[in-house]
Parts: C-alpha cells; sequence; structure tokens
C-alpha cells in the first residue's frame, strides 16, 4: 500500500479554492438543509464555516443588501474570540472573511485578530435591527493522508458526538479529474456501503467504524484515474451540517479540509493567535553610516497576539537587491526578546539592501516587516557631504531660555531622531541607542531639553539641542472634563466624554455606589488615554454615580467632572434552540440549550412581525446539567390533546433569567 504524500509538512493552497455557493451548489446536493442549532439560517441564506483556514463565507440575506452586518465567533467560555464588519452584496454571496476578495478578520470592529476557529466555535452573522444567525462549527475532519492501494483509495477521519453521522459527506477535489470518466472535479462519499457515482467512472461508500470516526471508500473503474484523484492538491473535505430541509438544502455547514492552514487568508490581515505578529512600523527606521558600510536598523516591538507563543527574539536581515546565479547576498543578526534596534556590519558601499525584520516565536517566524532605504544617491558616489535640513518649530528664544511650548515641530529632507531624557541623540555616526524615531510633534509637558538629530541615506547629519518648556497655564492641573454620560449595558456602564486639553495624558473615572462611596476597583484599566471607558462587574439594576478626571504630566489630576447616575442592565443567561417540531395530535417537542442549570425555559408565538407574542400554554421546562462541552440543556414535548392545533410556525424560548433565542422555524413531521 502507497501512502501518499508522506513526509511532507502541512500545505496550504489558498489561491487554489473557488468559493462555494449555496445558491448554486444545492443542485448538486451540497447545500442540502435541516434544523439542529440555534437560528441556524434558512435556504437560500447559510453561514458557511471553512475552520481549517479560519474562512467564513456569508451566503445569500439579499433582505439584507446594502446593509452592513458584523460576523462573531464565540467559543464557550470565552465569550468573542473573532468579529468583521461588511456590507451583504445582494448576490448568492453576500461576502467573505479572511478569503481574497473579502475583509479581513477584525475589518470594522475592534477585534484585531484572526480567529483560530475550532469546534464548537459559534459564527454568528447579526443585523442593526438585532436579528441574527449562526452555524457551530462541527467537530468532523479528516485526521491523515488519504491511503491508495491499485484502484481503491481510503479516507479516514474523525467525528464528534455532536455531529449527525447522516449529514456527512466526505470528498476529495482535484479539476484533473473532470476529463476522466468521473467527468467531475471532484468525487464524494456519503453514509451508506459502496455505490456507484452518478455519472460513473468509480464507487464510494461512507462508514463509521467506531463511535468516533469515519472511513470514505473510493474504487476507481481504472488504476489510471484512481492516480488522478490521489494526486489532488487541494486535499481532502469532511463536509458535515446541521440542518437539511425537504429540499436537500445542507444550512449551518463546516467545511473541513486537511491540510490547509489558519491565519490570515490574505495580505494585510491581522495575524491569529498562532501566528506571532511581525514588528511594527511606526517608529521603524534604518540609517546608513557615512561610509555605508553599516546600517542601524530600529523597531517597534511586535504587539502580542491573544493565545499567540511569547517572542523570543527578532531576526533582521540585509538583503542585497543584486541578484547573482540566481541568489542575493544577506547580512543579517538575531536578537533577543526585549531588545528594538541592531547594526549590521560588513556592507558592500555599492550595494542597495532590504531589510526585513521579523519577531521569532520558538521556531515559528513573523511576517517580515520591510524597510528599503533606498539611498538618496547612489551608495558608491563619493563625495556627498551635503548636511539634511533640520527645521524647528517654534525656533529657540534668541535671548537664550527655555522656549514656550506646547509642542514641538521638526521637519527634514532626511530621518529626523530625538531624545529627551538629557541622553545623547548621535552615539558615533549614527543614532544613539535611546534615541527615537520622529514620527508626530513632540509635546512639551514640562521643562525638557530637547536633542535631535538628521540623517540622510548618505550618512550625513545635522544636530540640534534646545530647551523647552510648556505654557505656564500648563503646569496648573487640567480642568474637569465635562459632557459625561453613560450608556447602560448587561452588568456594566459604557462612559463616553469631551476631549480635555492639549496638555491632558491621560483620565481616570471613578464609581460611587448608592451610598455614596467610592469604588475605584471597578475600573480596569485605572487609568486610560482614551475618551471611553466601559465599567463591568456591576449589578443588574442598582444605581450607580461616575466621575471622571484628567491629568498632564506636569500637575497630574484635576478635579473631578459632574457626576452622573446610571443603572447597569440584569445579566441575562444565554438559552438556544436546537429542534422545534410539530406533529398534528401527536407531539409538539423542542430542545435546546441554556448557560444557567435550574433556570425556567418557556416558548412563545412569534407574531407576524417577528417579535415574541403569547405563550404557548404547557410548553416550558427546567435546564438541566449536561455533559461537556455543553452547559446545560432542556426538552419540552407536549402529547396529544396538549399539542396546538395548528403549527405554530415560528416560535421563541425565554429563560427565567432573562435569555432569548428566536425566532425559530417548527417543522412538521
Amino acid at each position: 500500500m502507497e501512502h501518499l504524500k508522506a513526509g511532507q509538512g502541512p500545505r496550504r493552497t489558498r489561491t487554489a479554492l473557488i468559493a462555494v455557493s449555496a445558491a448554486s451548489l444545492a443542485a448538486t446536493s451540497l447545500f442540502a438543509a435541516q434544523s439542529a442549532s440555534a437560528a441556524v439560517p434558512s435556504f437560500p441564506d447559510n453561514v458557511v464555516v471553512f475552520p481549517d483556514r479560519d474562512f467564513v463565507s456569508i451566503e445569500g440575506f439579499a433582505e439584507h443588501a446594502g446593509e452592513k452586518a458584523v460576523i462573531e465567533v464565540t467559543r464557550p467560555g470565552q465569550g468573542v474570540i473573532g468579529s468583521a464588519e461588511s456590507t451583504i452584496s445582494g448576490t448568492d454571496v453576500a461576502f467573505e472573511v479572511n478569503h481574497p476578495g473579502g475583509v479581513c478578520w477584525g475589518n470594522g470592529t475592534t477585534h484585531k485578530v484572526t480567529p483560530d476557529i475550532r469546534p464548537g466555535d459559534v459564527v454568528a452573522i447579526k443585523f442593526s435591527d438585532g436579528t441574527s444567525q449562526e452555524t457551530t462549527t462541527a467537530d468532523a475532519a479528516v485526521t491523515g493522508d488519504m491511503t491508495r492501494n491499485g484502484n481503491t483509495i481510503t479516507v479516514s477521519g474523525h467525528v464528534g458526538p455532536t455531529v449527525n453521522k447522516a449529514q456527512m459527506e466526505q470528498r476529495i477535489i482535484n479539476p484533473d479529474l473532470v476529463d476522466t470518466a468521473v467527468a467531475k472535479r471532484d468525487i464524494r462519499a456519503v453514509p451508506g456501503p459502496l455505490v456507484p457515482a452518478a455519472k460513473g467512472g468509480y464507487s464510494s461508500s461512507l462508514e463509521f467504524p467506531s463511535a468516533d470516526t469515519f472511513r470514505a471508500t473510493y474504487v476507481f473503474d481504472d488504476a489510471a484515474t484512481a492516480g488522478i484523484a490521489a494526486a489532488a492538491d487541494l486535499g481532502e473535505r469532511a463536509m458535515s451540517w446541521q440542518v437539511e430541509d425537504a429540499d436537500g438544502n445542507r444550512q449551518g455547514l463546516t467545511i473541513a479540509e486537511y491540510g490547509e492552514l489558519g491565519g490570515p487568508g490574505m495580505g494585510g490581515c491581522p495575524a491569529g493567535p498562532g501566528d506571532q505578529a511581525a514588528p511594527q512600523a511606526g517608529a521603524a527606521s534604518v540609517v546608513y553610516s557615512a561610509d555605508k558600510t553599516s546600517m542601524q536598523v530600529k523597531w517597534t516591538p511586535a504587539v502580542p497576539q491573544a493565545g499567540a507563543a511569547v517572542v523570543t527574539g527578532y531576526s533582521i536581515a540585509a538583503i542585497a537587491q543584486t541578484v547573482t546565479g540566481g541568489q542575493q547576498v544577506q547580512l543579517g543578526m538575531r536578537t533577543e526578546a526585549n531588545a528594538t534596534q541592531t547594526t549590521i556590519s560588513g556592507l558592500d558601499p555599492a550595494e542597495k539592501y532590504t531589510v526585513e525584520v521579523r519577531s521569532l516565536a520558538g521556531a515559528r517566524m513573523s511576517e517580515a516587516l520591510t524597510m528599503a532605504p533606498a539611498p538618496a544617491t547612489d551608495p558608491g558616489t563619493p563625495g556627498d557631504t551635503v548636511q539634511p535640513t533640520l527645521e524647528i518649530s517654534p525656533a529657540p528664544a534668541a535671548a537664550g531660555g527655555p522656549t514656550t511650548a506646547e509642542s514641538v515641530t521638526l521637519s527634514s529632507d532626511g530621518q529626523i531622531f530625538f531624545t529627551t531624557d538629557g541622553s545623547p541623540v548621535v552615539s558615533g555616526n549614527l543614532p544613539s541607542d535611546t534615541a527615537q524615531l520622529y514620527t508626530k510633534p513632540i509635546a512639551i509637558t514640562g521643562p525638557v531639553t530637547l536633542r535631535a538629530a538628521a540623517f540622510d541615506q548618505a550618512g550625513n547629519s545635522r544636530i540640534f539641542e534646545g530647551d523647552f518648556a510648556p505654557p505656564a497655564a500648563q503646569l496648573e492641573p487640567p480642568a474637569a472634563p465635562t459632557g459625561l454620560n453613560a450608556t447602560p449595558g448587561q452588568g456594566s456602564v459604557t462612559l463616553r466624554w469631551d476631549a480635555g486639553a492639549a496638555s491632558v495624558t491621560g483620565y481616570q473615572v471613578t464609581v460611587y455606589n448608592a451610598a455614596g462611596t467610592a469604588q475605584v476597583a471597578n475600573v480596569q484599566p485605572a487609568e486610560t488615554t482614551a475618551r471611553t471607558q466601559t465599567v463591568t462587574g456591576l449589578t443588574g439594576g442598582t444605581g450607580y454615580q461616575f466621575t471622571v478626571k484628567a491629568k498632564n504630566a506636569a500637575a497630574g489630576y484635576g478635579a473631578e467632572s459632574a457626576k452622573v447616575t446610571a443603572a447597569a442592565q440584569v445579566v441575562t443567561d444565554r438559552v438556544t434552540i436546537g429542534t422545534a417540531r410539530w406533529k398534528a395530535g401527536s407531539e409538539f417537542r423542542i430542545t435546546g440549550t441554556g448557560s444557567v442549570v435550574g433556570a425556567t425555559v418557556t416558548v412563545y408565538r412569534a407574531t407576524s412581525t417577528g417579535t415574541i407574542g403569547t405563550a404557548i400554554t404547557g410548553a416550558n421546562a427546567a435546564v438541566v446539567a449536561a455533559a461537556p462541552p455543553g452547559i446545560g440543556d432542556y426538552d419540552i414535548r407536549l402529547r396529544n390533546g396538549s399539542v396546538p392545533a395548528t403549527n405554530p410556525g415560528r416560535i421563541f424560548v425565554k429563560s427565567s433569567n432573562g435569555g432569548v433565542a428566536g425566532p425559530f422555524t417548527v417543522s412538521t413531521k
């Protein structure tokens, strides 16, 4: 038996993927639908999850064309781990996240990370009118390379206890199969014994040797076709879905692709939890020495990704742009994790270089922060001794003594570095270790000596030193902030206020309880430079008072603002609807989950406008403990004379703790 692709690492084949559409593939039985997850979209709408590539395809929702929607990935016990905003196109594919032509994770939201989507994660689409639909990522995936024995190919995988095995399919995709007896770009195995494919060329079966495994078997009419299938670059897929309707449309679809890597699906997207971020460009710089045989490289450390391995160091490389024999000379250094600069020596003065800085996390290396110095004059041109310009605004006082200014602006035809801590700005003929790259006006918050140096790419420099002090008024504490307002949330209150003077360097929020006692511990972080802050951990329905005060670097905090009063909303639990089925005169049954064991859930009819209507008599039950990974389950069953005379149509479920799920369409047995 030949084991295919032995010894190869994971494959990344993003550009070869052809986007799928529920509407376009329904006829081929790709999107056949059912009814097993809370608010699973109904055909032609769908939320399709590709967990191995952290990619989501939103399909349909044409009734929301032109509206913005938010995609949220929620993990039980952790909350939202990723989100993105985009506009519904009105076509079959409404939009995609983390796929070429789509938007990145973090687009229009505050979660600037590509989530590592895993089984059990809930991917929801939400609209401004409060409606939402979701897919729960299924626990079914191919676990190893396919094997071939003559005309037979076998694919094995894992299937979790929450997956409906009747709603699974395994596929192998290779467009080269179109020109064979298969006459299609993929081969498929569905649950059951070995049966011939409709178009011929092979027979297939999908079996479950044990409770948590599956095995797909393909027997081809000839060995050549088997070889083409075995050479598939797109790998092996396990497909499972939550809902299948009478027309065979598959809803709540998960497509697990063996061998694909997660993380950013296109350039510019944020790194994922397993991919350490690259160093930041904000204060990155490259400066040549005067003789052009060395360069100083500076960077701003990478911002750690949530859940990622810590940065263990940085790799810095100067890559010659000249290509000789298909190769480029590379010179470089590796530093420890707390480094922010290094010097690379041994450069060829007649060569041009591109600089790449990457963060290291153990054996992993980030994407590169790339800088191309592009000298103003050819590095090999001798005699360039013209100093760069350096202008300071406001200009230093002619009579000596400190110049009064709230900020100082520097400009040059080269790169500018500065210090304000009393240290030198130049060491040798390069910026000193403490010199910072100038990117914006320098705030003057107290008496300070400003040292600045401008460097051109020929290594020439010009130096400035002067004393500055803030206006006298800035030495006083800032006035109390104005415009403070409060917006209640569940167990929280979000505060916003107007901007203070330019000299303000931070704000502090204070919480007062009903007795007037300050509770600073409720506020995290204790200080902020933003003009908004959310106070969490509050008791729902209880009134609190809030103030904010501002500080500057010279005088500290000033007076508190006027108090505003707000009461946090009561924190509700979370309920879902899994199934809802009605059979005339026989049974009406609703199942689902709840996040609080012991809560009572009640079923309500939905009104014609999609709001909660009247309760259905007798349709309630308590949430009972469930085995991991769930928290609680409920099962409401009405029989015989208790069954509603007609199918209730759409329903809501509401918990005694306030959680609501719906509207959800009741199926007829």
